[in-house]
């Protein structure tokens, strides 16, 4: 299994507790909207985010966020959430378990799958596992249920963002595929949570990976910032759809080195930026 989306939850709960003892973890939401009106964060002040709509956010994530008080926001993909739509690279990796592959082969199929067109993409997975009897995702990498996403917006700590409805790369889409990427996740959402969601992150999130017209489109069905997977602080002067964002901490020590900006001033040196 492609064991990089999850945390062992020793090592999450250690985290968690590192930012809550020693940062400001805001609603992202709270935290884009002061950003917007050009006021200043406090000080040490992040935000945590999840994607997809894993149930592993709800069964092994949540009840640490509970505990310490932390808030998030998890971005879901609707159609994964609805059960009709199966996250395609966890296909591509039970595929690649069934069939022996190395941890190396696995990245470098979902790499080339993900520089594809959509609709070939989708016609090489189905190829890829086609005649393999692979056994149901672990629970942990089962969707969400819209039940759980309720509980945990109702109880007030968790709130939800867009991730699309099936998980395409928008930039690989045409711009009518984009538009009903968008919209369909944006009602589904309505329709099941009752409010429209204004945060979007990007699938794969990096800088190839969506276009203008993906953020006009988003614009027009009334978001107010998108995400990207591309490292870096929150400034004045960036584009509110292309926000940038870090990947999950693999260690204690890497999360204070995200946290306390150690890591933007080390990219900044290499990058010939001492600013």
């Amino acid at each position: 299994m492609d064991d990089s989306l999850h945390l062992p939850v020793s090592v999450f709960r250690a985290v968690c507790e590192l930012l809550a003892r020693d940062y400001r973890v805001m609603p992202l939401l709270e935290m884009v909207r002061l950003w917007r009106a050009g006021q200043k964060l406090p000080p040490r002040a992040l935000a945590i985010t999840f994607d997809d709509g894993l149930g592993s956010n709800y069964q092994l994530g949540y009840p640490v966020l509970k505990a310490l008080g932390l808030p998030a926001t998890i971005f879901l993909t609707t159609g994964f959430v609805d059960g009709t739509h199966p996250l395609w690279f966890q296909e591509v990796d039970r595929a690649a378990q069934a069939r022996g592959w190395g941890r190396a082969e696995l990245y470098a199929e979902l790499s080339r799958l993900k520089r594809l067109p959509d609709a070939e993409m989708r016609e090489a997975v189905s190829a890829g596992v086609a005649g393999l009897n692979l056994p149901p995702p672990a629970e942990v990498m089962q969707p969400l249920t819209w039940d759980q996403v309720r509980e945990m917006l109702r109880e007030g700590l968790v709130d939800f963002g867009g991730h699309t409805h099936t998980h395409p790369v928008l930039a690989r889409c045409d711009a009518a595929q984009q538009e009903a990427e968008i919209q369909t996740c944006r009602d589904r959402m309505e329709q099941e949570l009752g409010v429209r969601p204004v945060l979007f992150a990007y699938t794969n999130g990096g800088q190839g990976d969506f276009t203008t017209q993906t953020q006009a489109l988003l614009r027009r069905h009334g978001f107010e910032a998108a995400l990207t997977m591309l490292p870096g602080r929150l400034r004045p002067g960036r584009e509110a759809m292309a926000l940038p964002r870090y990947g999950n901490p693999t260690t204690v020590l890497e999360a204070r080195a995200v946290a306390s900006g150690a890591f933007e001033l080390l990219r900044q040196w290499r990058g010939g930026d001492r600013r």
